[in-house]
């Protein structure tokens, strides 16, 4: 029985909390906070941070000199795997980038580069981030070239251990009277 009045209470409670008409708020209230959500990442295919810091990177690089563009849109610089730098987005949040983000932007930059359309103060500056970002990601892939070697040097080094310990071990049985 007070399992069933306390069930009833917690029941009743809820439905004043929610109210009548709680169906229609709710609905316009989450319309309204997703129409102001910043988009999810997957949702807008692989290279769209590249995309979008290209686009940021030109239009400061279009008003101002390297180092105000680059004070106003880099944000910090982690030098990490997972975050190596984060840019103002042209919405002035906060984005990250990823080393191989980071990777692409340079790569998108440099193309937008070569197709030489930029007057030439737009792209000076455009061509000075380039340098920039380089100087950020070159001593994160040169430590996982460094990594990647290490390993595969201690794989040979722990092959070659595996081989003569087998080695021996035939020895030892050939040299061990058999019975």
């Amino acid at each position: 029985m007070g399992a069933i009045v306390r069930a009833g209470s917690v029941a009743g409670i809820l439905l004043m909390m929610a109210g009548c008409h709680s169906d229609e708020r709710s609905n316009s209230l989450l319309e309204r906070l997703s129409s102001t959500a910043p988009p999810k990442a997957t949702s807008l295919g692989p290279n769209h941070l590249a995309a979008d810091g290209l686009a940021s990177i030109m239009s400061a690089c279009e008003k101002q000199s390297f180092e105000n563009a680059r004070t106003g849109l880099v944000v910090s610089q982690t030098g990490l795997h997972e975050d190596v730098f984060a840019m103002r987005s042209r919405t002035y949040s906060s984005v990250a980038f990823s080393l191989d983000d980071a990777l692409k932007l340079e790569d998108v930059l440099r193309n937008e580069l070569k197709e030489d359309k930029q007057p030439g103060e737009q792209r000076e500056c455009a061509q000075q981030f380039e340098g920039y970002l380089e100087t950020l990601t070159d001593p994160l892939v040169e430590q996982d070239k460094l990594a990647k070697d290490l390993d595969a040097s201690a794989f040979k080094d722990s092959n070659k251990e595996v081989q003569e310990e087998l080695r021996r071990e035939k020895e030892t049985q050939a040299l061990a009277p058999k019975k």
